[in-house]
């Protein structure tokens, strides 16, 4: 028989996760020390990034006419604006953060038997896929590092830079360079799912809401449902604000990788590197559903209170209790989704199904005008 996962080993995995970015939330009572601490490890970071992108975008002046570099280079720089945005949005959102993360950790050390029934159905269904991804990610950034020396290669990315960087100790720190910024990037591709951890959880507090929805036998219990109602939809909008920034720059990078990665495809490669290609456009997708899923999970959660407080108000023919149950049906009407105004529409399964439709489409009109400058 296996072992029920706990929601506060969830918690710790996935803070592991992104330890290596330091953008899990400082404690209320960490001291100011340790605060600046974090913030120049910030500016470290930013600084190790910001002088690979400006060694990659050297490269791309050197091989303007060279498509395979050109697409590999992009992907890269893509990759380090994205961890440097998420920096820059970590810390623009830090109360916030701060805010839904502690709620989670402080709901994580006192959970009721009937809450724990239903939290170990999400992490059942949610898990696997989550630390799958984790793993690759870290797994395949490895690779990246150790396979250089066995392929003869200087260095893990195709960067150039103005100077000779084959002698040492040059060498030596170009490549300690680049093998940081690629953990960094890792551990900001793991935020992704520290920001899916807080939405699922979001989900997972309006499930249990419908459960003691059900059972609330008398006018008391549907005020104290009404109580933690208005309670969690304050902090479903503290999570949205929280995390959509980051959803956005990840469809935004994903989609500059995922179209390029494409383009690749209609070159002659040798079946590791297309093999490699794909993978590369399957995590960009996975990326993208890191958050389609939760989000499409909160809405319907969100939506089925308001059912289930209908189902309720037909069998009930007290005006307390119909009052009480008008609130609940009233204010469902409008979900908390994940979107950002004129930028970003509400994050749902319809809006993948829209973006991998867009993708090709894009895709099939490159194509198209990359075939006609052929001829």
């Amino acid at each position: 028989m296996t072992r029920e996962i706990l929601l506060k080993e969830v918690i710790s995995f996935v803070r592991l996760s992104v330890f290596i970015i330091q953008c899990w939330p400082l404690p209320e009572n960490a001291s100011r020390l340790r605060v600046v601490c974090v913030k120049l490890y910030h500016c470290a970071c930013i600084m190790i990034l910001a002088s690979l992108s400006a060694a990659l975008i050297y490269t791309v002046v050197n091989n303007i006419k060279n498509v395979v570099v050109l697409a590999n280079i992009i992907i890269i720089t893509s990759a380090t604006f994205h961890a440097n945005f998420n920096f820059l949005f970590y810390n623009i959102n830090y109360h916030h953060l701060q805010k839904v993360t502690f709620e989670m950790e402080r709901f994580s050390n006192s959970i009721k038997p009937h809450e724990g029934i239903v939290i170990q159905r999400y992490i059942v269904k949610c898990v696997p896929f989550y630390a799958l991804c984790v793993f690759v990610f870290y797994f395949m950034t490895s690779l990246t590092v150790v396979l250089p020396p066995v392929k003869q290669q200087p260095f893990p990315t195709i960067a150039e830079y103005p100077f000779d960087v084959l002698y040492q100790p040059v060498r030596t720190l170009i490549y300690a360079q680049q093998t940081i910024s690629g953990f960094l990037v890792t551990g900001q591709l793991c935020l992704n799912v520290f920001m899916a951890l807080l939405i699922w959880f979001a989900s997972i507090r309006f499930e249990m809401l419908i459960e003691e929805l059900k059972t609330a036998t008398n006018a008391y219990q549907l005020f104290e449902c009404i109580r933690k109602h208005q309670e969690l939809l304050e902090y479903g909008n503290d999570v949205s604000i929280a995390t959509r920034p980051f959803a956005f720059i990840t469809i935004c990078c994903s989609t500059t990788c995922t179209i390029t990665i494409f383009l690749l495809l209609l070159k002659e490669h040798s079946i590791i590197f297309a093999m490699w290609f794909i993978g590369l456009s399957v995590a960009g997708l996975i990326e993208v559903f890191m958050y389609t899923w939760p989000a499409e999970h909160l809405i319907h959660s969100i939506t089925e209170v308001g059912y289930t407080a209908f189902e309720i108000f037909e069998k009930h023919y007290f005006v307390k209790i119909w009052k009480c149950l008008q609130i609940f049906i009233m204010r469902n009407q409008k979900p908390i989704i994940i979107r950002i105004p004129c930028l970003m529409p509400a994050l749902s399964f319809n809006y993948f199904a829209a973006y991998l439709s867009t993708i090709l489409s894009y895709f099939t009109t490159l194509r198209v005008v990359m075939i006609d400058d052929a001829e």
